[in-house]
């Protein structure tokens, strides 16, 4: 029984390490995102709550300084007119431009 113990060591450390470099690189993401290079409480709890599986384990779980997830209930949205949404309807979409303009600028 003494070996088996050792192994169960490895495994949570391994899954604690696991848990740690998933919830880092998300809240890299969430700091790049928001053009920051440190990660703040901030980014965690956006990394948290915006992944199914991390938002799950720490459903509970209170992040200081974190502040809450941006959500605006859509009954409280301004509702369009029937002209507007006729016109939106109307106009041909346009396609997303890949490059920058600033890329373009120095490319003449």
């Amino acid at each position: 029984m003494a070996g088996r113990k050792g192994g169960d060591r490895k495994k949570s450390v391994a899954v604690l390490e696991y848990l740690a470099a998933e919830l880092l690189e998300l809240a890299g993401n969430a700091a790049k995102d928001n053009k920051k290079t440190r990660i703040i409480p901030r980014h965690l709890l956006l990394a948290v709550r915006n992944d199914q599986e991390l938002g799950r384990l720490l459903v509970g779980v209170t992040i200081a300084q974190g502040g809450v997830i941006p959500n605006i209930n859509s009954v409280l949205l301004p509702k369009k007119s029937p002209a507007a949404a006729e016109k939106e309807a109307k106009l041909p979409k346009k396609k997303a431009d890949t490059k920058s303009p600033k890329k373009k600028a120095t490319k003449e």
